[in-house]
């Protein structure tokens, strides 16, 4: 009893000792690595409007979990704080909450589809800002861990990213890559990527002047949409598709799928896209020789629709568009007027545009040097912990050691006497367990057996039933023909009634049933046919049923009454059924049967 009082202490010792060293440990990583990022996510977002007040809380309540995994902290980090940074076009913010995490993250050498799930946002950040080289990099990263792990949807998501990078420069490359993620997403089915897949080739190819080509793919891309629920994407590619129809000079299909896209668009107010909708049917109008609606389209275009846009860029592009239509109609006024305009709006947006990506490239580097002051500090931590966590460590081994040396010592005298008995024990549960186990299959095997007697005994009397009907109307038939013989051959009447009854009893009697006995017999012996087709492929259906009932033990002369033939032909059949099966001579076919197929 002391003996077990003094290990139960030692090992309650121990643990709490391990315990709290999992506790202080678990603690550190917690504060160096989610609180950290966390902490200078809040110091990034801007809390003077209500979407950035509302992620500061969201923030917070992450902040008050202390049991958030690594998988968790990330899904929350793509899904709310880089896409609140991605929304308002704060990309260098985005990139550096991400670089921060994907550093401490690969330091700790945590599972690599989190790490994966890092990759893809920051390479789709570095494109967008202009630095393709390193996209192209974690897009690699991310595409070495999908290919290890086979983990195809992500490998496809992947091969469409790297195609958008590619397609400015290398479009044959990116065509490449498209197909590969092409036939991924067909063999997983995922609507949405194929959507993706599709409209991506056909922009290439229509940018490549192949129109046909980008033709087939926008025309794959729409079939992927579903209508009801994205309304404005499915209009919008009904746009593409009427503009490659355009460039084909299919123009009235071109405008019939402009006009329903700009009914859509005039319904929604998104003056936007309707913009862009009228510019296409203007050019359409104008080739298919409907001057009148082209003159009104543009028109309406430059008094009204472009008042409302509130996109430099766009605008832009539509008075520039203008301009050209202007032009072709000797309205040079007009024409340089949105000429100038559109002229001052690029040079404008050209500035804007280059001072943005130099803020961007400027807090990148920044950024970075701040990420590298902030490894070094974190380096320094690191060996801080990792000095302080060795000398734990060594105390916690010595505890380890000294304990388990006593657990030994105490529990080496005992465990021969338990060991022992123990197996002793399980000699003889093991010897009872077989015993039941030989005894309940011994039961199983007669309670089948008796079943499939009762079942054949079943089958043998429903067979021997179908004969004596088959006699007794042999019989009847016979009665009938000498009854026909005594009949006055002038009663022409009722010696045609007799022939008739007796062609129904023989179409009656040679009738095959077996569609009934085949039906009682498979639930008997479900396979029985089956494994028949195995051991002799191409039985007739008569030699099937033959099988059949010999199977079930029934005699020539009972297999002759119930096929209404002779015996001496059932006897011809049973001698070819024995060379086809290839039954020795000594042998009975019932027992070959039985052998081969019970």
């Amino acid at each position: 009893m002391n003996r077990n009082k003094i290990t139960t202490s030692i090992i309650r010792l121990l643990l709490s000792i391990i315990l709290l060293f999992s506790a202080n440990s678990g603690l550190a990583l917690t504060d160096t690595l989610q609180l950290r990022i966390l902490r200078k996510s809040q110091d990034l977002i801007d809390t003077s409007n209500r979407e950035g007040l509302e992620m500061h809380n969201k923030i917070n309540e992450l902040k008050e979990n202390k049991n958030v995994t690594d998988s968790m902290f990330v899904e929350f980090l793509n899904q709310n704080i880089i896409t609140h940074f991605r929304e308002l076009s704060q990309l260098p913010n985005a990139i550096e909450i991400l670089s921060a995490t994907t550093e401490v993250l690969e330091k700790k050498n945590c599972e690599k589809k989190i790490l994966l799930t890092l990759y893809l946002p920051l390479g789709a950040a570095f494109e967008e800002v202009g630095l393709w080289s390193i996209a192209m990099d974690y897009y690699h990263k991310a595409l070495a861990i999908a290919q290890e792990g086979n983990l195809k949807a992500n490998i496809a998501r992947i091969y469409n990213n790297i195609a958008v990078a590619y397609h400015k420069i290398e479009p044959t490359t990116a065509i490449e890559y498209l197909n590969k993620s092409l036939e991924i997403n067909k063999m997983v089915g995922d609507k949405k990527e194929l959507y993706l897949n599709y409209n991506n080739l056909a922009a290439i190819y229509m940018k490549q002047k192949e129109y046909d080509n980008a033709l087939d793919n926008a025309l794959m891309a729409i079939h992927m949409i579903n209508k009801e629920k994205n309304a404005d994407m499915y209009y919008l590619m009904q746009c593409n598709i009427g503009s490659l129809y355009a460039q084909k000079k299919d123009y009235n299909l071109a405008i019939s799928y402009l006009e329903d896209a700009h009914k859509h668009f005039e319904q929604r107010n998104n003056y936007a896209e309707l913009i862009t909708v009228h510019i296409l049917l203007a050019e359409a109008y104008e080739k298919s020789g409907n001057t009148a609606m082209a003159n009104q389209t543009i028109n309406h275009i430059d008094n009204e629709l472009i008042n409302k846009i509130n996109n430099a860029e766009l605008e832009s592009n539509v008075r520039t568009t203008l301009a050209k239509l202007f032009k072709e109609k000797q309205l040079h006024q007009k024409a340089y007027k949105n000429l100038e305009i559109a002229s001052l709006l690029k040079d404008s947006l050209q500035r804007a545009n280059d001072e943005l990506k130099i803020k961007n490239l400027e807090k990148i580097y920044i950024n970075e040097q701040k990420i590298r002051e902030s490894a070094t500090t974190i380096n320094e931590l690191e060996l801080k912990k990792l000095r302080s966590d060795r000398q734990i460590t060594i105390v916690v081994i010595a505890l380890l050691i000294l304990s388990i040396t006593l657990i030994f010592f105490i529990i080496r005298s005992r465990m021969k006497d338990k060991l022992i008995k123990t197996n002793a024990m399980l000699s003889e549960q093991e010897k009872i367990l077989r015993d039941k186990e030989l005894e309940l299959q011994h039961i199983k095997e007669q309670e089948l057996k008796q079943a499939i007697d009762q079942k054949n005994r079943e089958l043998s009397s429903y067979a021997l039933s179908y004969t004596k009907d088959n006699e007794f109307l042999a019989n009847l038939s016979e009665e009938l023909k000498n009854l026909l013989l005594e009949i006055n051959p002038r009663d022409k009447e009722h010696r045609e009634h007799i022939r008739s009854i007796i062609t129904q009893l023989k179409q009656h009697c040679s009738t095959d049933n077996w569609q009934e006995f085949r039906y009682y017999f498979e639930q008997v012996h479900p396979s029985f046919y089956e494994r028949l087709d195995e051991i002799s492929p191409g039985m007739t259906q008569r030699q099937k049923r033959l099988c059949a009932m010999l199977y079930i033990g029934l005699s020539t002369k009972e297999i002759s009454s119930i096929t209404f033939r002779e015996v001496r032909s059932i006897e011809s059949a049973r001698n070819r059924l024995r060379k086809k099966l290839e039954i020795p001579e000594e042998e009975n076919i019932q027992e070959f049967l039985t052998r081969k197929l019970g």
